[in-house]
């Protein structure tokens, strides 16, 4: 006797990563463009000014009950926001809005009115870029940077940094129109980086770039000190907070799908 195993690989045909060899009894099927994106946010002399998130879209239009009618589509985000849910009878669409950075576990499911269940997992990565100024000051302010994931999961693999600071010009000479000396400062509770000194003469600017590998979760803070506070500057710093590209890979509708098929 002879056994031959096969697989096929349908577009849009999901299951979760638990392998079972009982059929479903709903064919859960879901699209969707992108599993990753970037939080934006901006912060001027201490104001929020905007925060952006991470919407995302899932489609499951094509899913079927093969032992009742679909009441009910569900999302479970995986960053601790509660379930969310659509009536299945007035759309196959659900579209969610990530407010804060993590590798998360999300949950997608179908419910049918004869108490059927049938659910996925994917890994979304949300990731986090912050625009921070601090203008026309001699005393900055310290930025904060929060690396904890709003989930279960591992810490961001790196904290990128770019950061300027400019001496700007001052035509009418007197105070506040010579040079600066500049050092930035990154610390956590257990570690220090400091950049070489920059001394800026009147109209100048200068950058320090730096990628922090493996940051610990908790609060870092980014410092920039100048040797006296006779001198305005302007700061503007650039800071991602980023995770390893584990998330799972999208699954977009194909051109030539309709409900038919």
């Amino acid at each position: 006797m002879c056994f031959v195993i096969f697989s096929a690989s349908l577009s849009g045909c999901i299951q979760d990563d638990d392998d079972s060899d009982e059929e479903s009894d709903i064919d859960l099927m879901v699209y969707y463009d992108t599993t990753s994106g970037t939080i934006q946010e901006n912060i001027q002399n201490g104001n929020s000014i905007t925060l952006n998130g991470v919407e995302l879209t899932f489609n499951y239009a094509y899913t079927k009950s093969n032992s009742g009618v679909l009441t009910t589509f569900y999302y479970d985000p995986g960053d601790g926001s509660s379930r969310t849910e659509v009536n299945a009878n007035e759309t196959g669409e659900i579209t969610y809005t990530y407010l804060t950075h993590g590798l998360f576990t999300a949950t997608l499911g179908a419910l049918d009115d004869a108490d059927n269940d049938e659910s996925m997992t994917l890994t979304i990565r949300i990731d986090k870029a912050t625009q921070w100024g601090d203008s026309q000051t001699t005393d900055p302010d310290t930025m904060n940077i929060d690396t904890t994931p709003d989930c279960d999961c591992s810490s961001p693999s790196q904290i990128q940094i770019d950061s300027n600071v400019e001496n700007p010009s001052n035509g009418l000479g007197g105070i506040g129109s010579g040079p600066v000396t500049v050092t930035w400062h990154l610390n956590s509770s257990t570690i220090t980086r400091e950049s070489p000194p920059e001394q800026l003469g009147d109209g100048q600017d200068a950058t320090w770039i730096h990628n922090e590998v493996g940051p610990s979760a908790e609060i870092w803070t980014l410092e920039v000190g100048l040797n006296h506070n006779e001198e305005q500057v302007t700061i503007s710093h650039t800071v991602s907070i980023t995770y390893i590209a584990d998330e799972s890979s999208p699954n977009p509708m194909p051109t030539t799908q309709n409900p038919e098929s």
